[in-house]
């Protein structure tokens, strides 16, 4: 009985060895081929308006910098640059072999707005964030007395295609007997946009092409329709 319980013992060893040699065998070839020890050759970062060298400082990932820091940790990256950024919206990554990709999709700069003296960025949310003064690629907000209704007047301007956002150079409250919910635009090519609020959005996409049709600067109005004039008209 003890000799065949012997032989038992034997025989799990021996097979215990056999699934521990297996398992380093494989663990061995996984590593080889990943070669987490490999130093990254080439981080390239398409951040739109953030430098470069934020993001790879945030996410602690420059050139020189080792593959286990990266393979296997994307996501983990992607919400830490997400916490550390506030205009970080999306990341994706990509590693091939000593290559990194790093792409960051940046929150739409919707405008900025003074409150109480300080300067905020706004997001496509309408959230804001504290910044020193405004940089020229968004309109600013003057006359605005409600958070409210500055959150729904970004999420419109932030709707708009790039070229038309980015031409906007203030947004102005400007509520009449006639329009209590009155935008006037100021453009940064010379014209002045009337618009209502609730169909900013809506409207605005055709700003383009009426925008082209006139023969000189002057006013668009948006409230009712769409027609516009000159300047003296």
């Amino acid at each position: 009985m003890q000799e065949e319980l012997g032989r038992i013992t034997k025989k799990d060893i021996l097979t215990s060895a056999w699934w521990a040699l297996a398992f380093f065998a494989v663990a061995g070839l996984i590593l080889l081929l990943w070669r987490p020890w490999l130093p990254l050759k080439t981080v390239t970062v398409d951040s739109g308006n953030i430098p470069t060298e934020t993001i790879e400082k945030q996410l602690g990932i420059k050139t020189g910098s080792y593959r286990y820091e990266v393979a296997l940790q994307e996501a983990f990256l992607a919400r830490k640059l997400k916490s550390k950024n506030a205009k970080v919206s999306q990341v994706e990554m990509h590693l091939s072999g000593q290559k990194l990709s790093i792409i960051v999709s940046e929150k739409i700069n919707a405008g900025f707005v003074k409150l109480k003296g300080h300067w905020y960025q706004l997001d496509s949310n309408g959230n804001r964030q504290s910044v020193k003064e405004p940089d020229g690629r968004g309109p600013v907000y003057s006359d605005f007395q409600s958070t409210t209704r500055i959150k729904a007047v970004a999420k419109a301007v932030a709707s708009l295609d790039k070229v038309i956002r980015q031409d906007i150079g203030e947004i102005r409250f400007a509520p009449d007997s006639n329009n209590d919910d009155k935008l006037i635009l100021i453009m940064n090519d010379g014209n002045t946009v009337y618009a209502s609020q609730k169909t900013l959005a809506e409207k605005m996409r055709y700003y383009t092409g009426i925008a082209q049709s006139m023969n000189q600067n002057g006013v668009v109005d948006l409230q009712v329709g769409s027609y516009s004039y000159s300047y003296g008209s």
